[in-house]
């Protein structure tokens, strides 16, 4: 048998083992729903990015791959904060995800064509390491290879741009700018390789060792995510809330019926006028509700949304994950009903169950909601960037007053639906739910996003406070 015969058998054989590996891996990661496994992948044209796909897709089983291809934002997504289309597509846990154009690609072109600085390239990276840290702690593996050519070294011919399916990402650079891809290129990876979500630069002049450099990286991430155990330590040291507001708060003003009438009709004409400005077009409104239970915050969204035109409205009434959900990064199911320009959104409870129920009642751990904290801020942070006003709500009632409307939910036939066996074992919980909402208005009342503490006391009065704070707000913003 020639020499290259037998080289070529060899490098078969290796083929053929990595390909088992893979397969065997996949398997079990499948079973065990951990993940799920991210493999990014950035680079020259003509370097085989799309191969690498294809590469995979013939050595596993397709049932369980998600191939995600972006070029820059188009449409609606030009209007959406940046990561919003990305959280869209993510794989649920036990699969894995491919990405070409990743949510690299928008800053690195902007960069490299003068569109943004380098400061606010280094900002930008900032975000992504924040949101690649989210999904890593939700039990994500990211990968992340930059493929490029070696000039010093032959190309072999199956790596030739002849024979490559030509990913276009930079053909329409200047030379002057495309001789800054690979030096911002290095600069980006410098700043977002991090021991959960590392950059490898793999070379791409010999295809066949380029698939298994890569095939090996991918085996060795879901052997990792197979054999890591969920961490039980804190993140760092918790310092609870000192400040007990649910005390500080007033809960004695009322509004008689006749008052309450005249301010209902004025503050539900003038958020109508509002919306129907020229300026609303191009912002959107957010609003979430929390609350204790039967503090009236079912009856408040119906006193907003009962003027407003359904076409452009959504109220999403946040209920325990699917299954589905829970096979995801928590924050990724409300991403996915955040409001398009124009448009208004009422959580009737949101994503701070995380820092309330789930807290309280054991459904994460504490390294989790500890940690939400800080993801909820940068998350509501997003959003108001990109033009949507987030209004927060906490409408608050006493032990007393909360007894009194379960005891007469309990006699009405149109109300004894609302109180459930959860309501009940919830009060008898009082201080913990209120510890926890103390911790949730102090660690998340921002100056961009802060919270509205309002007493239900009196439901008249709860109901045109609200209403009063969103059209003063929403006035302001589009000012």
């Amino acid at each position: 048998m020639s020499e290259s015969k037998k080289e070529k058998k060899t490098a078969k054989g290796r083929v053929d083992q990595l390909n088992e590996q893979l397969l065997e891996a996949q398997f079990e990661l499948r079973k065990s729903g951990k993940g799920p496994v991210f493999l990014l992948i950035g680079g020259d044209d003509h370097v085989g990015k799309a191969e690498i796909i294809h590469t995979f897709y013939a050595w596993l089983d397709n049932r369980f791959l998600n191939a995600r291809a972006f070029t820059l934002p188009r449409g609606l997504e030009e209007q959406m904060p940046r990561f919003w289309r990305y959280c869209r597509t993510l794989p649920p846990n036990g699969e894995i995800g491919f990405y070409l154009g990743s949510w690299y690609h928008q800053p690195l072109r902007e960069f490299c064509t003068g569109q943004i600085s380098e400061q606010q390239f280094s900002e930008q990276m900032q975000d992504i390491l924040r949101f690649e840290q989210l999904l890593v702690h939700e039990g994500a593996s990211v990968l992340k290879v930059w493929l490029e050519y070696d000039k010093s070294k032959p190309v072999h011919e199956d790596a030739s741009s002849s024979t490559t399916v030509a990913m276009r990402e930079w053909n329409d650079l200047s030379p002057a700018q495309f001789e800054h891809v690979h030096g911002a290129a290095q600069r980006m990876i410098e700043l977002t390789s991090t021991e959960g979500a590392p950059w490898t630069n793999v070379c791409s002049n010999d295809a066949e060792q380029r698939d298994l450099q890569i095939g090996q990286l991918m085996l060795d991430a879901i052997r990792a995510q197979l054999s890591e155990e969920k961490q039980s330590t804190l993140p760092h040291s918790w310092i609870p809330s000192t400040r007990e507001l649910l005390d500080e708060l007033d809960y004695t003003p009322a509004m008689d019926k006749d008052e309450y009438k005249v301010q209902l009709d004025y503050y539900q004409n003038f958020l109508r006028q509002l919306v129907r400005h020229p300026d609303f077009s191009g912002r959107s409104l957010m609003l979430v509700f929390e609350g204790t239970d039967a503090a009236g915050k079912g009856g408040t969204i119906r006193r907003i949304t009962q003027c407003l035109d359904p076409r452009f409205l959504r109220v999403h009434g946040t209920r325990a994950p699917t299954d589905e959900e829970r096979r995801q990064p928590y924050l990724m199911r409300f991403w996915r009903h955040i409001p398009a320009p124009g448009n208004i959104v009422v959580f009737d409870r949101s994503y701070y169950g995380r820092v309330l129920v789930e807290r309280v009642e054991g459904f994460c751990s504490a390294a989790q909601w500890q940690r939400a904290y800080g993801e909820i801020n940068d998350f509501e942070h997003q959003l108001q960037q990109s033009g949507i006003l987030v209004i927060k709500f906490w409408l608050a009632i006493t032990q007393e007053e909360q007894l009194d409307r379960f005891e007469a939910r309990e006699e009405s036939p149109l109300k004894r639906y609302k109180l459930t066996d959860e309501d009940w074992r919830n009060r008898k919980q009082w201080s913990a739910y209120r510890e926890a909402v103390h911790d949730m208005l102090e660690f998340t009342d921002t100056d961009e996003s802060p919270w509205h503490l309002i007493s239900s006391e009196d439901k008249r009065h709860g109901r045109i406070q609200a209403l009063k704070i969103v059209c003063e707000s929403l006035q302001h913003a589009l000012k």
